[in-house]
């Protein structure tokens, strides 16, 4: 491996740490912010961690926001999760990532707004499969439909954010790659 090579690859690997952290700060300011007096919804989170997935996703790569996904999710339920929490997380996360994936193997047809709805739709799916699987009933599938609502409102939050931000970043992300 050239020096030119091993000097790029360390970079990312920083990069992907740094966005890393940012994402593990976001999910742990949804820990504190009080939001069931809000969302009467159990469970639910605004999705702010998708802002650093998502950028990784749209000026990296697929492989990239995996890894910032996956670490996070990792992290998150190491430190403030249970086994449980964990395992909607990483079925939510698969779910997303698999979206993600789809819509990287199909070109650049979704903006900000349509890739951050559909991946928090995918990721509200998912932790639905899970509690299906955890708890042997497809009753919990009633829930589905004010998830998915939830996840048009706040998943286009997310989208909205990331069209300011992204485009602010696109100049720097190009010299990182």
């Amino acid at each position: 491996m050239s020096i030119m090579s091993q000097g790029r690859r360390t970079r990312r690997i920083a990069i992907d740490a740094m966005l890393c952290t940012f994402a593990v700060m976001l999910s742990y300011l949804e820990v504190l912010l009080p939001l069931s007096a809000l969302i009467p919804l159990p469970g639910f989170r605004l999705g702010l961690a998708n802002i650093a997935v998502l950028v990784v996703f749209c000026l990296f790569s697929p492989i990239d926001a995996a890894v910032v996904s996956a670490v996070r999710i990792l992290l998150m339920g190491l430190l403030f999760g249970s086994t449980t929490s964990l395992y909607f997380s990483v079925m939510g996360g698969l779910l997303s990532f698999l979206v993600l994936l789809l819509l990287s193997r199909i070109g650049k047809k979704c903006s900000f707004f349509g890739v951050s709805v559909l991946s928090a739709a995918a990721h509200n799916t998912g932790q639905i499969i899970a509690a299906v699987t955890l708890f042997g009933t497809s009753l919990i599938t009633s829930y589905l439909p004010a998830l998915l609502l939830a996840s048009v409102v706040y998943g286009g939050i997310v989208g909205l954010l990331l069209n300011l931000i992204t485009p602010k970043l696109q100049p720097h992300a190009a010299k990182l790659r």
